[in-house]
């Protein structure tokens, strides 16, 4: 099954074990990401190192933006949505051809995350994580 699919579809059971109310919680913590994915928590970590690892191999990317949601119109909570939904652009020191999929990231003194990551701008250094948790 494709990464992506795999992970939406990850995304998708975690939905359904906070809908399921109490009996849900446990399913719904085990499915929730260990760390804090906010605007706020990562803005102070602009210009920090992130070290990846996918399919047992690791990488190096720098965090260079914090892009957030410009609108929160339609959102049933829309300062949720304002935290919560942001994009992170990560650059390479180097050329590398990291290609699209789920890794893990950390960061020192940061528990750790997955996410779906893409390149973008086709320069072979940048890339993109996508987080919409409205």
């Amino acid at each position: 099954m494709p990464q992506r699919r795999r992970f939406l579809l990850q995304l998708g059971a975690a939905s359904v074990a906070l809908s399921l109310g109490k009996a849900g919680e446990a399913l719904a913590a085990a499915a929730a990401p260990s760390a804090d994915l906010s605007v706020s928590a990562f803005a102070p970590l602009i210009g920090r190192d992130f070290k990846l690892v996918r399919d047992g191999t690791a990488s190096d990317l720098k965090l260079v933006k914090v892009v957030p949601l410009k609108n929160a119109k339609g959102y049933a909570d829309e300062k949720r949505a304002l935290e919560r939904c942001f994009t992170l652009v990560f650059r390479s020191e180097q050329p590398s051809v990291l290609a699209e999929g789920i890794y893990e990231f950390s960061s020192s003194g940061r528990l750790g995350f997955s996410a779906f990551m893409s390149p973008i701008l086709g320069d072979k250094r940048s890339y993109q994580v996508v987080f919409s948790q409205g």
